[in-house]
Formats: C-alpha cells, structure tokens, sequence
C-alpha cells in the first residue's frame, strides 16, 4: 500500500521523489504510516492528502476544520469502547445517520459493529492516520503509546537532497571476529521500501511455550522468517527473556528513546510502551546514542537512569550492558540487558552478533516488501 500511495501522489505532482524517498525511509525505521510521516515532514497538507484519499477510494473525506469542531454531546454518548477498538471518530449525527472518520473506511466490521452497538446507520469519512491519532488524544486522551507523529514533525524534517545526489550505496552495521563495529555497504536500490505496521495487542511478547530449545539457530531462523518490524522485535526480546533476568528494547525516535518491549523476570514489562527518555538529558541511552558504542556496568545516578532501573525493576548496583542497533549510519534502537559483569564479558560477542541480526532482519525485511510492492 505505501509504494501505491507514493506513486499516486508522485503521479498527482503533490512530493517530489526525493520527498518521497526521505520519508520513505522513516517510514521503515520507525514504522510509521507513509502518508502520516510525509504529513508530519511538511511535504504534503493533511487537507489535500485528505481529498486525494477520498478520491481514490471513492468515499467522502474530512479535514482538520471538521476534526477541530465536533459537538461534546456527540463524543460523550459515543462507545468509548468502540473508538478503542476501531480508532474512530464521530463527526456527526443526523437523525438515525451517524457519520464517523476512519483511516480505513473499507473496514466493514467495524463499520457493522458501531451501527450494531449504537443503532444508527453509519456513514464512513476518511481521514489521515495523523488527524484520527490527533483525535483521539484531543477528545478521549487516547495515545496508545505512539509518540510518533511530533517526534516525526519536529526532528526528522530536513533539507531532502536532490535525486541526483544520491548516492550509490549505503551504510549497514556489521562486526569483525573481535567484535569491532564495521559499516558494510549494500545497494542503494533496497533501502528505504516497505509497509510496516504497527504494534497490535496481538503482537505483543509471549515467552515461547519450549523455551528450552529456543537457540541461536532458532533464533536465527525466526528472524530470517519475520514479516513485521514486531515480529523482529519479539523474537529479539523472546531470547533477552530466556537468557538474562532482565532485557529491554528502545526505538529512537528524534529526541527520544521510547519502550519498544520490556521483559523483568521471564514476564512481560506492563506498560512499557509508555516509557519515554529524553536523550538531551544525561542517560546510559543518550550515552549509547551518541557514542554509536556499547555501555557495560551500573549505571550513573540520573534521574533518567533511575527511571529505567525503576521500570524494569533492577537494583542500582546491577550491572548492564546497552548496546546500539545502528542503520542508516544512524541508531535506531537500543538492546539493554543485565547479568553480573563476568557473564556480561563472555556474552558481549554473542550479543553483539545478535544486534547484527536483527540488522539484518530488519533490511531483508525492506527488501521483501519491496519485491511484493513491484
């Protein structure tokens, strides 16, 4: 669907492609919708993407002037539980019609169930991904975790190079024997391609129910087998879970580190997903990030790295070990685990092929989308 909706707006003269490649590969690294992320950059109007989507699809559209105006009678006798579950709106009720806006209009179960459980006859609207989630956290506080589109507007928007300048190759993390960060160069061509979707409960961790043969092989094979930047998400904290008391993985995203998937004890980190670390104050993250380099050992008493200790419910005096996952000659995540110094020593190696993995399984992902997109 992403590749369709860059070459309809490339086709309608809306972004250019290289506006179309840079958030293309923001799209990617940190799985957020195409047509929220070139919103979000300022390369195209919520309004006009709007219009373009209504067009397409042949359903009729609502923009930021209906978004900002809807009467509190109507959200507060709205299901809560329906805007939960279907990540709509209502936007109107006339008699027995009630109009709601949706991302995905072709989403006939909900729209049966809404008709169902309120009793009107329902009427579709599209809107951007963007303008629902904004909604959403205007009219019912719903965030579901998703700092995204704020990180996106105010730290990924950038000068785009022109298509000619591109070069011909580009970075990907790799480790000698003696575990020495390289950067190994792949064609150009394979990156920046692929929808990625976002986390759903059902994608969240559970521990495998044969954990005592979950290998490196094994582990190996799940990643090659991965479909979604969850997927590879899961099989990375399966393994941390099984191998080291505690063990956790941050997505980057502009100024910030947020929870990707935390696990303390073999079980799941409740809430997690609402972790957010500032890197502009003085954490074992934004060390990590800087340096593009592993942190081993306990951590510095920061208010930041108290809340992390906190979270994952680790004594101070616990040693970890933080390591970057670096793409795009940036880093997009970060892998932190904790185990006695001794044990940390012997597994670095381990780990760091591990990151590697997941590296890779995250641009074998891009390039299989890309072929099915094509």
């Amino acid at each position: 669907m992403a590749l369709k909706l860059g070459e309809l707006l490339l086709k309608e003269k809306l972004i250019t492609a290289a506006q179309l490649e840079e958030a293309l590969k923001n799209h990617v690294i940190y799985g957020i919708r195409l047509g929220s992320c070139l919103v979000e950059m300022g390369y195209i109007d919520e309004d006009v993407l709007a219009q373009l989507l209504s067009r397409k699809l042949g359903v009729p559209c609502v923009g930021k002037k209906e978004m900002s105006s809807i009467s509190k009678e109507l959200l507060d006798d709205f299901p809560r539980n329906l805007v939960q579950a279907h990540q709509v709106v209502p936007i109107k009720l006339e008699g027995n019609r009630l109009s709601v806006a949706m991302a995905d209009p072709t989403d006939f179960k909900a729209i049966e169930e809404i008709g169902f459980v309120t009793g009107n006859i329902v009427t579709p609207f599209i809107a951007p991904d963007v303008l629902i989630s904004q909604a959403l956290a205007k009219y019912y506080q719903i965030n579901s975790g998703r700092t995204r589109y704020q990180v996106v507007a105010e730290q990924l928007r950038k000068p785009v190079a022109a298509e000619t300048a591109k070069p011909a190759t580009i970075s990907m993390p790799s480790f000698t024997d003696t575990s020495e960060l390289l950067n190994v160069t792949i064609p150009a061509e394979f990156e920046g391609f692929g929808q990625l979707r976002d986390a759903s409960q059902d994608d969240l961790y559970q521990m495998p129910d044969d954990i005592s043969r979950y290998t490196v092989d094994r582990l190996s094979m799940n990643f090659a087998d991965a479909r979604t930047r969850d997927d590879i998400a899961n099989v990375f904290i399966n393994y941390l879970g099984q191998e080291f008391s505690s063990g956790a993985l941050f997505i980057v995203r502009g100024n910030s580190a947020v929870g990707w998937r935390g696990v303390s004890a073999g079980e799941r980190v409740t809430g997690f997903a609402e972790l957010t670390m500032l890197l502009s104050k003085p954490s074992v993250l934004r060390d990590v990030v800087d340096t593009k380099n592993f942190s081993m050992g306990a951590l510095i008493n920061t208010p930041e790295n108290r809340q992390i200790l906190k979270t994952l419910n680790i004594p101070p005096e616990v040693s970890l070990l933080v390591l970057p996952v670096v793409m795009l000659n940036k880093v997009v995540a970060i892998v932190l685990v904790t185990a006695d110094m001794e044990a940390l020593g012997r597994r670095l190696s381990e780990l760091q092929k591990l990151v590697r993995k997941a590296s890779l399984a995250f641009e074998m992902l891009i390039i299989k989308n890309k072929i099915l997109m094509t």
